[in-house]
């Protein structure tokens, strides 16, 4: 442990050698570079992510969790979700946590979830069934053991009616609760 120690202390040294140290010395040698203050660039980015979002030129996606899981949705899919769910056939629902949002030219990132009301994510339940049979089998060799379970779970098939972004972004936030 001591040997390991004292490698690295040598390795610190090697960085941190003379007045300033290798890597003060690699970064001093970059020439500064002549930019926006970072307030107006925000700015045209938020102003440029709106003009997208106005104009609607291209397909939107989200990321929403839902039982337990995260599934990126585009108008149209169909998601087939397992496991116990109330809603019944024909049901319109609003799947509120979305994780992520966006389309090719830009995306927005939830800390953990996007601000409520920027974007909406609508869904239509299909159907409602059991899946395929699974087979579960258990044997012991060589003492006469063997079981065999079969296994449906139920599911949920639904249809994403639409992915919008509602709102412009860094709005004050609508009282959506």
């Amino acid at each position: 442990m001591a040997l390991f120690r004292a490698g690295l202390q040598r390795l610190a040294n090697v960085f941190n050698a003379g007045q300033a140290g290798i890597l003060s010395r690699l970064a001093t040698t970059l020439a500064p570079v002549e930019s926006k203050t970072v307030p107006e660039t925000t700015k045209d980015v938020i102003a440029e992510c709106n003009n997208l979002i106005k104009n609607n030129a291209s397909r939107n996606f989200a990321i929403v969790h839902l039982l337990g899981k995260q599934w990126r949705v585009t108008d149209g899919d169909l998601l087939v979700v397992e496991g116990f769910w109330p809603p019944t056939i024909g049901d319109r629902i609003k799947l509120d946590k979305v994780l992520l949002a966006g389309t090719k030219d830009f995306s927005l990132i939830g800390r953990p979830i996007v601000q409520p009301g920027l974007v909406d994510v609508t869904a239509t339940v299909i159907s409602k069934g059991l899946s395929h049979t699974r087979t579960h089998f258990k044997k012991k060799r060589r003492k006469q053991f063997m079981r065999i379970n079969f296994q449906r779970a139920p599911q949920t098939v639904l249809r994403i009616n639409s992915v919008e972004i509602a709102s412009k972004i860094n709005e004050a936030p609508k009282n959506v609760y």
